[in-house]
């Protein structure tokens, strides 16, 4: 995998949540977190769940400016100059949601890709090894459920340099997003039984050691099961959504 501090690699995730006290609660059982370290910034406490001193991700309260708003994950990818690239977000034919910021120690900016998918740009201090892991409990992979691939395709190509590599997996056409050699992401065709008020959005998957069980905890605690758990030619996974509404899904590597 790619360094995490490279232009165009996924670098972090974060959710906004309307309970961010239960959301930690619910993800450190459930990802079997080591802790969650909370500390405060201009906009409240953020909550770091922390996987062997690795920062797996960071979670938020919902401001008042967003009550009524769903819960939801967001994806940031690293790139060298965030005002620079939020400037050809809208040449691309994205749009820019919240124009570049400063937060502690970094710089970042709020946009969605051409059918309204919402991620994050970033860029602070020099960030050295993988995002993404096979660790139980971190980041592991984000894919984008999208109904244009072809405008994705050529937003993300033009952003970042993202080439696409599509193959037929069981059936439907799989798009795995590649920098240099590297692979940085995944895109699917938003299913047909998806409602069509759901937009399109950027998934993100977690590692855990067994899919199964995984996913009845999720039903035990509340959460909702979105996708049973699958076989697939790497492992397992499933799709779920938390008890405020926010989804993700798991993969279960074989070894």
């Amino acid at each position: 995998m790619i360094n995490a501090g490279t232009h165009g690699a996924v670098t972090w995730i974060d959710l906004s949540t309307p309970d961010v006290k239960a959301a930690a609660d619910f993800y450190r059982e459930l990802l079997e977190w080591d802790d969650v370290e909370v500390s405060p910034t201009p906009s409240g406490e953020y909550h770091l769940g922390k996987v062997d001193e690795h920062d797996a991700c960071g979670m938020m309260q919902q401001g008042p400016e967003l009550a009524g708003m769903p819960a939801m994950w967001t994806m940031f990818v690293y790139v060298d100059d965030v005002d620079a690239a939020a400037a050809r977000v809208p040449e691309a034919g994205g749009t820019v949601l919240e124009p570049p910021f400063d937060i502690p120690e970094a710089r970042i900016a709020i946009v969605a890709d051409p059918s309204g998918a919402m991620f994050g740009l970033f860029a602070g201090p020099q960030i050295e090894g993988e995002f993404y892991s096979q660790d139980v409990g971190r980041v592991c992979w984000v894919e984008l459920m999208t109904r244009d691939t072809a405008a994705a395709e050529g937003f993300y190509a033009e952003l970042f340099g993202w080439k696409a590599v599509t193959e037929n997996v069981a059936g439907n056409d799989y798009t795995t997003f590649m920098l240099g050699e590297e692979m940085v992401a995944g895109m699917m065709m938003m299913p047909d039984a998806i409602p069509a008020e759901v937009p399109p959005y950027w998934g993100v998957y977690f590692t855990v050691a067994d899919c199964a069980a995984t996913e009845k905890m999720v039903g035990e605690m509340g959460g909702e099961i979105h996708v049973p758990t699958m076989a697939l030619d790497m492992g397992k996974f499933a799709s779920f959504a938390d008890p405020q509404g926010a989804t993700f899904s798991v993969m279960e590597y074989t070894a």
